[in-house]
């Protein structure tokens, strides 16, 4: 337990905390089905409601009006380990840890109305990002025992035909972030032995909520069976107002007063350009790059209300990078009523070795997918299967809450979307 007492007591109790709390290290990119059936290979080609999300400057190739809804299942932690061989935090031999598993649902919303040939608005609600982690082992729980962040976004748009091939698209992004729980436990050797382990174990939890505004632009282009994409979304950071709390401490307990507190959470402006080239009449292949700044996410900086000798303001180190993510699908028409969708996409990480937490056990990724969709008279329904391979990773121990160990990772996403036309 060294490199635990070596930390400032502040650092101890909130550093794995806060770190879980604001490390959203993947966006969820599943925002419609038929398009997560193509990997998400959709900036080009969005041809239904979730256009609104995917690129707003389509909505005027759609016609008359248009109603989506949609879920996702995405599996969390059964398919995790981390194989730990730290000194620091007791571990002497390699040990394997496994987070507790779950399933996550986020949902999306979409109405969609072309005004006249030139004009068309939609509005979208969606669940860009979210973060659930949950260790229920120690030392593992040392770090980040639970960490929960869930993000809504309202987002509406209009889009103007600027010629026969182009049209344009502005928008408003208003988010909501709501940070339900990121709680760690706090070990204190009283007596200076390490070799004795704590005396004390409490445990402290962040939690709030905040919201911003952002803006979002886009650009559609068609020509025969050719088309492009491009979107930008800009960089949101609400301020995260919410509290502190501490319990367990025993005799300790004076010395841990729970206070309000807060930070901004900063996540990334990104972009997305695109490519569709339709091969056949019923065959057409999808090609995007897509951009993240995450380099925006440099260090979480916690403002506390009621200081103590224990519990002061402090900031942590993140030191995250810019990503990029490629994808590629293809789709193609059996019937007027069938079609099938097969894509992959290739995602970087943001997350250094040397700032990689339990709270977000992130890596790069490879993922491959597979969709369906039938369309009837007025209502398309679409499904897909994302099978999602992360690297091994190894972190780098040095920075608080960070545990020298390796992580072995793998995600199962799977939803439906059903669209309304009228």
């Amino acid at each position: 337990m060294s490199k635990l007492r070596n930390y400032s007591l502040a650092c101890l109790l909130l550093a794995g905390s806060a770190s879980g709390a604001f490390a959203s290290g993947f966006s969820i990119f599943e925002q419609g089905a038929k398009a997560s059936g193509v990997a998400g290979a959709f900036t080009a080609i969005a041809d239904d409601a979730s256009a609104n999300w995917y690129n707003p400057a389509n909505l005027v190739w759609m016609e008359g009006r248009q109603f989506q809804a949609g879920i996702n299942a995405i599996t969390v932690g059964g398919d995790t380990e981390l194989d730990v061989l730290d000194p620091a935090f007791g571990v002497f031999t390699s040990t394997t840890f496994e987070p507790e598993s779950s399933i996550e649902t986020p949902v999306h919303f979409y109405y969609t109305h072309k005004l006249n040939s030139n004009i068309a608005w939609g509005i979208g609600v969606t669940t860009p990002f979210g973060l659930v982690t949950e260790w229920a082992q120690r030392p593992i729980t040392f770090s980040a025992r639970k960490s929960e962040l869930t993000t809504i976004v309202l987002n509406p748009n209009i889009a103007f035909r600027m010629t026969e091939n182009w049209s344009l698209a502005i928008g408003v992004d208003y988010m909501f972030a709501d940070v339900g729980e990121f709680s760690r436990d706090v070990p204190i050797d009283l007596d200076g032995n390490a070799l004795n382990g704590p005396e004390v174990i409490g445990a402290s939890n962040l939690t709030g909520d905040g919201d911003d505004f952002g803006w979002n632009v886009a650009a559609s282009y068609r020509n025969g069976g050719f088309s492009f994409g491009l979107t930008y979304r800009s960089e949101l950071s609400p301020e995260i107002e919410g509290g502190i709390e501490y319990e367990n401490f025993g005799p300790l307990s004076p010395f841990f007063i729970d206070s309000p507190g807060s930070t901004p959470l900063n996540l990334p402006a990104q972009a997305a350009v695109g490519f569709g080239f339709q091969l056949s009449d019923s065959m057409l292949l999808s090609i995007d790059v897509a951009y993240a700044e995450w380099s925006s996410f440099q260090e979480i900086a916690v403002d506390i209300d009621n200081e103590t000798a224990f519990s002061r303001d402090f900031s942590i180190l993140e030191d995250w990078d810019d990503t990029f993510s490629y994808r590629v699908g293809l789709q193609w028409r059996t019937s007027n009523t069938n079609e099938w969708r097969l894509g992959a996409v290739l995602d970087e990480s943001p997350v250094p070795e040397e700032t990689l937490r339990p709270s977000i056990p992130d890596a790069e990724r490879t993922g491959l997918t597979f969709g369906y969709g039938y369309t009837g008279n007025r209502s398309t329904v679409d499904f897909y299967y994302m099978a999602l391979f992360f690297d091994d990773i190894t972190a780098v121990t040095g920075e608080e809450g960070v545990i020298a160990g390796t992580y072995e990772s793998f995600a199962h996403l799977a939803g439906v979307s059903v669209n309304f036309a009228f």
